[in-house]
């Protein structure tokens, strides 16, 4: 059984919402130099605590033995069941989804990236796969389109927390590279120099929030998993 998808929300609708949504984004750089206590200095990058993306989980038999060896961390043997779940039903959008998360987990990176990114091209309502592809994107420092990939999560669902905190963390890494462009141009510019001082200095939290992979139906997920929605 596949995973049930959430309506489409009319274009309009996602057009109002998406620019509210880059607004807010934007006022979040703005902050930057204000508010270092949230630095994101170090690599981007999934996490662990399983938590199920949008919609019901799959009840597909096959997603038993599956999502036993995610848990167990066979990531391999996982990807294995989740082929033969897709063998016989490739729009089961949560198999599709915990494999690629899978792949992310087990260091296979690019597969990974395309697995999300064609989970996105054909899932566009969703905005885990958006999420967790942005955060490989930003993992080998390509920020530009892990910025890219945060707001078409956030358009996709205008009330993403975890998307608006991830796209803080890129705009705090590119502001942080601009502030140093800035300096290396030009030594003599103070507050350039004293807002990289800022960023550099601030205390580094937790890594930013991927959606992990869902956990079996029976087990509940922590209400302070990254993933929870």
């Amino acid at each position: 059984m596949s995973l049930h998808l959430p309506t489409p929300i009319p274009a309009t609708a996602r057009r109002g919402a998406f620019l509210s949504a880059l607004a807010s984004a934007l006022a979040m750089v703005a902050a930057l130099a204000a508010t270092p206590a949230a630095a994101q200095n170090g690599p981007l990058s999934l996490a662990a605590p399983p938590a199920a993306p949008s919609g019901p989980v799959s009840v597909d038999p096959g997603m038993v033995p599956a999502q036993k060896a995610v848990n167990d961390k066979r990531y391999d043997d996982a990807i294995a069941a989740f082929d033969k779940v897709l063998a016989s039903n490739p729009r089961n959008a949560q198999a599709r989804f915990q494999r690629a998360w899978a792949m992310a987990r087990a260091g296979r990176d690019n597969d990974a990236t395309q697995a999300f990114a064609e989970m996105a091209q054909d899932f566009p309502e969703l905005p885990e796969p958006h999420n967790n592809l942005a955060l490989l994107y930003a993992k080998h420092g390509d920020l530009k389109r892990a910025e890219a990939e945060l707001l078409l999560a956030i358009e996709a669902k205008p009330d993403y927390a975890i998307a608006y905190s991830n796209l803080g963390d890129v705009y705090r890494r590119l502001a942080e590279q601009a502030y140093g462009d800035a300096v290396r141009r030009n030594p003599g510019d103070s507050r350039a120099a004293a807002s990289l001082r800022q960023l550099q200095g601030a205390a580094s939290p937790p890594a930013p929030a991927a959606t992990p992979a869902a956990a079996p139906p029976s087990r509940k997920a922590p209400a302070s998993a990254p993933g929870a929605r």
